[in-house]
């Protein structure tokens, strides 16, 4: 992936797997920018944005690249919806979150952008008094009990806590695992794993499909370099990755039971070992120190002599 730049450290979890699907797709088709754009509709100047993390793409046009790469539609629909919920809860827009509402100006626009629907902006008009349509003050006071009363009669009922095994996290989850985004996978990604428990030991989490319910259990950034311990409740199988994999090595997952799994040289993630997220612990040296996680813990430390 060296025509890609790196992602922002700050991208969560979510976001950074559904940029990487989408570079697969564009790298499976052996496809650039500008071929993406002239069959998706969407400009090469956006979908650079897409593929580097700067913004993330709308539905239409993940879509699009999808039915190019011949993609499951359902998998990458979890997976965008995912990334969605995850981009708006970054924080407020800026350089970190989504773009701004673009400003229209007169003359040539700089960059016309599929995914920002060109529209005319509503003029402002100072609109006149009238007295005669306001409602009288009595009248808004009874909207607003009649509609408290029946907020309260919905909050009584709660018709949408109906605590369906659908609405719990799937079996092998992490314990006080966010109900979010765990309602997106369901029987179908248990089916799709190709390994199980033991059986996915020494294999790799992607050809597998493994990573299709993959969950971070623990990050550490350093040193320019984000090390990530992976779980997959259907495959009840971890793995270690890295990010940016140059100028790093000895990328490992380990076990307490003592198996363990080393990256090739300049790799990207390990093979997975048949284990939970309790008993797994990823390392990785870069520059001189060994950075590791567990589930609840992180350290740094300098390597003497062989690691």
């Amino acid at each position: 992936m060296g025509r890609w730049q790196p992602l922002r450290d700050d991208l969560p979890a979510e976001v950074v797997r559904l940029v990487r699907e989408l570079r697969q797709y564009v790298d499976r088709c052996e496809m650039n920018t500008a071929t993406v754009a002239a069959k998706t509709g969407y400009s090469g100047s956006s979908w650079l944005r897409y593929l580097n993390g700067r913004r993330l793409p709308p539905w239409s046009a993940v879509a699009g690249l999808g039915q190019l790469a011949q993609a499951d539609a359902e998998y990458l629909r979890v997976l965008w919806e995912s990334a969605a919920h995850a981009w708006s809860g970054e924080g407020p827009a800026g350089e970190s979150g989504p773009p701004p509402a673009p400003r229209r100006r007169a003359g040539r626009p700089r960059d016309p952008d599929p995914d920002t629907p060109v529209t005319g902006a509503s003029p402002v008009v100072d609109r006149p008094h009238r007295r005669s349509a306001r409602l009288p003050r009595a009248g808004v006071l009874a909207a607003v009990v009649v509609a408290c009363s029946l907020l309260g009669a919905v909050l009584f009922a709660r018709p949408w806590d109906t605590e369906t095994d659908a609405d719990r996290p799937p079996a092998g989850a992490p314990p006080g695992a966010p109900a979010w985004p765990w309602p997106l996978h369901n029987g179908t990604d248990r089916a799709a794993a190709a390994c199980r428990g033991a059986g996915c030991r020494g294999l790799d989490p992607y050809r597998e499909r493994c990573d299709r319910d993959g969950v971070v259990v623990h990050r550490l950034r350093a040193y320019g370099h984000v090390l990530t311990l992976q779980y997959s409740p259907a495959c009840l199988a971890s793995w270690a990755e890295v990010d940016i994999p140059a100028a790093t090595g000895r990328l490992r997952i380990a076990t307490t039971g003592g198996d363990q799994e080393v990256a090739g040289k300049g790799g990207a993630y390990t093979a997975m070992v048949g284990s939970g997220p309790d008993a797994a612990r990823a390392t990785v040296v870069v520059d001189g120190h060994q950075l590791g996680v567990g589930r609840y813990d992180s350290w740094i430390d300098a390597v003497t002599g062989s690691a």
